[in-house]
């Protein structure tokens, strides 16, 4: 099977699936990569880098998909994509279809398999593929809502680990997961107050035994008293291969102070804000009932280099297994979503009415 590299396309995204430290592993085993010109330019991998680990460079999207059948990348297929692959395609990337009924729809029309990064779990449950770019978007989350804090940014002018004489800033984090440690370990090493609400006892013993935070079972009435003095609300609930469940009602963003932040890490499942946009890095927020949201549904592109070694990292070991043993080996076989045009995906499937 032939593997292929193509460029992201998404607005703001720089990753690559593999570096070419990864494309050299494959290829040293005997496997063709074949990858479009100009892939690893935005995590700073040259075509040159490339074709020293014995990748094959083509000028353009058709030429890769025609030229290969297992595709390897980092963000779901996007129109200019979909057009160019086919039933013998084999994509492997971040799907999050649940809140997609559309692109399910196309890729079953196409005929073709995908598997989801973001469903692969190994043995010990844990989730291998979407665990770094969860923690990238945790810290990222925290970075990018003390930026928008600054008055000159349209917010409320606070700096959110404060002084010993002023007031700390004040962080509510929906969900103990890896996207939220990371969050609250970025937000307490800056020195503000966190609040961090779940559903597990156990997560919240955790994180309240490693971070100096309060914690609380999540529940409609704690969440609403919270965020009306938070500063900045980070959205990290995370149902596995399910869209994610609504959490702060837009009444509880009306009662929020002017110019607090919002940021959900959940967009790419639909995020976990009532009504909530999906905006982009062309233009990352926008200001509803006087709050301003963050919805950037590939928060880690803004970190194109970490992101990319960490993904390609994680990913490589799979690519592996899938060519050696086929999508049939236990961690693979569970994250099938789509295979040969239908929805395998049990969860998926309820999730869609399918």
């Amino acid at each position: 099977m032939k593997i292929g590299l193509p460029r992201e396309v998404m607005y703001g995204e720089g990753r690559v699936a593999l570096v070419p430290d990864a494309c050299a592993k494959l290829t040293a085993a005997g496997y063709e990569v074949f990858a479009e010109t100009g892939t690893g330019l935005g995590s700073g991998y040259s075509d040159e880098e490339y074709a020293r680990a014995g990748v094959q460079l083509v000028d353009n999207m058709e030429q890769l998909f025609a030229a290969a059948e297992l595709i390897v990348k980092v963000k779901q297929p996007l129109e200019q994509g979909l057009r160019y692959l086919t039933h013998k395609h084999c994509v492997f990337s971040f799907l999050h279809l649940a809140p997609q009924p559309e692109l399910t729809r196309e890729l079953c029309e196409i005929g073709l398999t995908a598997i989801a990064f973001e469903s692969v779990v190994a043995a010990d449950g844990a989730r291998p593929l979407l665990a770094p770019m969860s923690a990238i978007a945790g810290r990222l989350s925290i970075i990018s809502g003390a930026n928008y804090l600054f008055q000159n940014n349209g917010g409320r002018g606070v700096l959110l680990g404060g002084l010993d004489s002023t007031d700390d800033g004040n962080v509510v984090v929906l969900g103990a997961g890896e996207a939220g440690t990371h969050a609250i370990a970025t937000a307490t090493s800056l020195g503000a107050h966190v609040t961090v609400f779940d559903l597990n006892q156990q997560r919240l013993d955790q994180v309240s035994s490693l971070y100096q935070c309060e914690t609380a079972l999540s529940n409609d009435e704690a969440v609403a008293n919270a965020v009306k003095t938070a500063d900045i609300v980070v959205g990290a609930v995370m149902l596995a291969g399910r869209r994610a469940p609504i959490v702060v009602l837009e009444s509880m963003v009306s009662s929020m102070q002017a110019g607090s932040v919002i940021v959900d890490i959940a967009i790419d499942q639909g995020g976990c804000v009532e009504n909530i946009k999906t905006s982009s890095y062309a233009q990352p927020v926008y200001t509803h009932h006087d709050v301003t949201h963050f919805a950037v549904p590939n928060m880690p592109g803004a970190v194109p280099r970490t992101a990319s070694q960490a993904l390609s990292s994680a990913v490589l070991p799979y690519v592996f297994e899938l060519l050696e043993t086929g999508i049939d080996s236990g961690a693979l076989k569970s994250a099938i979503a789509v295979r040969d045009g239908d929805v395998v995906d049990p969860v998926l499937r309820e999730e869609q009415g399918l």
